[in-house]
């Protein structure tokens, strides 16, 4: 029998294909992306600072969660014929939706902890002690804790699972017998909508101390009679970086809570396939966004990318050199 809202039947074969693809190769863009990453973190001379590349590696731990939940449930659901219910099945795929929990509330917390560093980096600098000193660790402990806070108590209070046939994440807190998982499905839902907003706050003031900085250096320049070249090119990259950071969390957690809805009641039911895999491939590329800002924004970025693949590629043609060079040789 023919199902048009299930992906797995024949007439959405090129939606299935569509999916599959996509969803491949948005996954390989972001665990490439975070590799080259973590190569350019691990270089001796690399820019970033110390505290920046702890947080940051958090960041990066997270999307693998995100890219990992992908590669065992969402693809390989897809390619199924057919869905099994079984009770080992539903408590594995509990479990795995419980590690995208995880990675969500992850990279939402790490990003807002790295954008806390570059205030106190810039706006309070007697006050940065706290990320260079040992202090650092306790606060990402602390930040791990209210991840797997919020990851657990999802689990206990909620049934979050990946419905296949239209490709959706759902998230149940009903069928608890208290009241407790509503209101943490509300307390849930303030959380996520209002940190990307808090963080944009953050950056505003980043943005705003930057500017009276530079305007008080073109003051004083003209009274000691020197002439300034300040541009604001780092303003402006610093504000288009924030509104980035913090609109592609926002419309993630919009897509989640809003879209899907809006679209079917617009649409109608078919459009539930095209939608889904539209807020897929935004999740997972969320995962890449850390490397896909500092590739766009940041040169020297761009430049230690282009030594490491060219240091990269260069060890793998002496390996495959030497590799040739004794079978030549015994031949």
């Amino acid at each position: 029998m023919t199902d048009i809202f299930d992906i797995r039947d024949d007439c959405n074969m090129s939606k299935k294909y569509v999916a599959t693809i996509l969803f491949s190769l948005m996954l390989l863009y972001g665990i490439v992306g975070n590799i080259l990453l973590m190569a350019i973190f691990c270089c001796c001379n690399n820019m970033y600072s110390r505290p920046f590349i702890c947080i940051a590696f958090q960041i990066i731990i997270c999307s693998f969660l995100n890219f990992f939940t992908q590669v065992i449930i969402v693809i390989p659901e897809i390619v199924k014929k057919k869905i099994s219910y079984s009770y080992k099945s539903i408590i594995i795929q509990r479990i795995f939706a419980s590690m995208n929990t995880v990675s969500f509330f992850g990279i939402l917390h790490f990003t807002f902890l790295l954008t806390v560093n570059r205030f106190v980096a810039i706006c309070l600098p007697k006050y940065n002690g706290i990320f260079e000193s040992i202090k650092l660790y306790f606060l990402l402990i602390c930040a791990w804790f209210s991840v797997f806070g919020f990851s657990v108590t999802e689990f206990n209070y909620c049934i979050k699972s990946f419905n296949v046939p239209n490709l959706q994440w759902s998230l149940n807190c009903t069928n608890n017998i208290s009241e407790n998982g509503e209101v943490f499905k509300k307390i849930r839902y303030v959380w996520t909508l209002a940190l990307p907003v808090a963080m944009f706050v953050i950056y505003i003031a980043i943005f705003c101390n930057i500017r009276h900085r530079r305007k008080s250096s073109l003051e004083l320049s003209k009274e000691s009679g020197y002439k300034a070249k300040i541009t604001d090119k780092y303003e402006r990259l610093m504000l288009i970086q924030s509104a980035i950071v913090c609109g592609a969390l926002e419309i993630e957690i919009i897509c989640f809570y809003f879209l899907f809805q809006l679209a079917v009641k617009l649409g109608g039911k078919k459009v539930e396939i095209p939608v889904n895999i539209f807020i897929n491939c935004y999740v997972i590329f969320n995962g890449a966004l850390l490397p896909t800002l500092n590739l766009f924004f940041v040169k020297e970025f761009r430049n230690s990318v282009r030594r490491t693949v060219v240091e990269l590629s260069s060890k793998f043609t002496n390996k495959k050199k030497a590799a040739i060079v004794p079978a030549i040789v015994a031949t």
